[in-house]
């Protein structure tokens, strides 16, 4: 199996596993201990941090002498990094201009005025974000390398 193939079954496993902790932690403590204490579970999110891990998958063909990525394997690590840069936008647009619209519409402009975004919530939409990027790049990977797709075949 490439290496490349590998790392990002690793990044979906490894997202996949935090956000189901991550959930399940919080719906527990909210019923234990209420809304403003069950925020603790957020700190399940520092399961992210194996992502680090990921560059260990390559260090095997470096040892053997050989090449890790070829040129098909570039084209299809650029383009997945397109695609995952594309979910990313759209979900910040999503989450931006998603909130504005529905506090415009359920309480009308003046409402946009003042304050109404918690400040514990943007680190929370970061963490989000980099999750929506490593699902959306590894999910690329294991489709191109699937359907064999080369940025050049088309």
């Amino acid at each position: 199996m490439h290496p490349q193939v590998k790392h990002a079954r690793f990044n979906l496993i490894v997202c996949a596993v935090t956000v189901a902790v991550t959930a399940a932690a919080y719906v527990v403590a909210l019923a234990l201990v209420g809304p403003h204490r069950a925020r603790g579970a957020f700190g399940f999110l520092g399961f992210l941090g194996l992502l680090g891990l990921g560059p260990t998958f390559y260090r095997e063909k470096l040892a053997e002498g050989g090449v890790v990525l070829d040129e098909r394997d570039k084209q299809i690590a650029d383009r997945s990094r397109v695609i995952a840069w594309s979910v990313t936008w759209l979900y910040w647009c999503l989450v931006c201009m998603g909130v504005w619209l529905w506090v415009a519409l359920r309480s009308g402009l003046a409402a946009l005025e003042a304050p109404f975004v918690p400040a514990e919530w943007p680190p929370l939409v970061l963490m989000a974000a980099l999750i929506v990027f490593m699902m959306a790049w590894s999910i690329s990977i294991l489709v191109h390398y699937r359907r064999g797709d080369v940025a050049g075949d088309e």
